[in-house]
């Protein structure tokens, strides 16, 4: 039987701009529920007057990148977003605190430069898309630099696991913030 019921093509056209845009998270709690159709997002429903909190990374340093293994017929996919935020701030430290005291963790969406958006991190509460754990803070820096050109910004890498790819989100839904 095959496994295979379409490949892809790539026409001298096709281009997509890199880089990600901006990212919205929600705490895990916040969110009443998510529909799919079709493997897309297509409606958010939030928890009373709760919301998603939108991120704005520094121009060309945030990045999002989606890694896949495949062991014994088991396919673990990580996806891991970056973001730079100049100058060390109190909003910046606030925001950082937090990340840090969310242990449940985030769904994420994300928009690339390209103008498409993905959501990430949805758990198998609001999915029955495989196994997925929400994203979570796991790492996160401040630098002052050292020479007075230097770059003085704090950064954020969120992580989550699971065992699909992300979602794409269509382009009419509209992300309560």
């Amino acid at each position: 039987m095959s496994c295979l019921t379409s490949g892809v093509s790539v026409s001298c056209s096709t281009s997509c701009s890199g880089g990600l845009n901006k990212f919205w998270l929600a705490s895990i709690g916040d969110i009443t529920s998510l529909t799919f159709t079709s493997g897309e997002l297509t409606a958010i429903t939030m928890n009373g007057v709760a919301k998603f909190y939108e991120f704005t990374p520094y121009q060309e340093t945030g990045s999002w990148v989606e890694a896949g293994e495949r062991v014994n017929c088991n396919t673990v996919v990580t996806q891991t977003l970056t973001g730079v935020f100049p100058c060390h701030s109190q909003d910046v430290k606030d925001a950082i605190d937090e990340l840090k005291a969310c242990c449940c963790g985030f769904v994420v969406i994300h928009e690339e430069n390209n103008g498409s958006r993905w959501i990430w991190g949805v758990p198998q509460s609001l999915s029955n898309n495989g196994v997925h754990f929400p994203a979570q803070l796991t790492a996160f820096e401040t630098t002052t630099g050292t020479a007075i050109n230097d770059q003085n910004q704090a950064s954020i890498t969120l992580v989550s696991r699971g065992t699909a790819l992300a979602w794409p989100v269509d382009p009419a839904v509209v992300i309560p913030v």
